[in-house]
């Protein structure tokens, strides 16, 4: 019983600062906490996320052949950056607490499929 009130803390509380920090305009440490918390809960999306990337400029069979692979070589890259932020949040690096894969979270990526210009 004890283990699930700290595991439902623990995740509230991420959820507070992932929702409070990943559209922060400033970067800063907050905002790289928030978005490692992001990228380690989303990083399996990358495999619905790669195919339907792909989809844009090839069709439905090309992107679902090479971009589930890809999103599971994508899925521990994500994860790992995540981890990462979250580790080294409090320092400046790299760049001004900037980000190491594109998109910075996958909220922003399906945000450009799903509401292209």
């Amino acid at each position: 019983m004890g283990n699930s009130k700290k595991i439902v803390a623990v995740l509230l509380i991420s959820m507070i600062l992932v929702g409070g920090t990943a559209y922060a305009e400033d970067s800063g440490p907050f905002t790289k906490l928030g978005r490692g918390v992001t990228n380690i809960v989303m990083s399996p999306v990358e495999i619905i996320y790669q195919p339907m990337k792909m989809r844009e400029d090839h069709n439905a069979m090309i992107s679902w052949l090479g971009g589930v692979p890809k999103g599971i070589v994508y899925f521990p890259v994500r994860l790992l950056t995540g981890v990462y932020d979250l580790v080294t949040f409090l320092i400046p690096y790299p760049k001004s607490y900037g980000y190491w894969v594109e998109p910075e979270t996958l909220i922003e990526g399906f945000n450009k499929i799903n509401y292209k210009k």
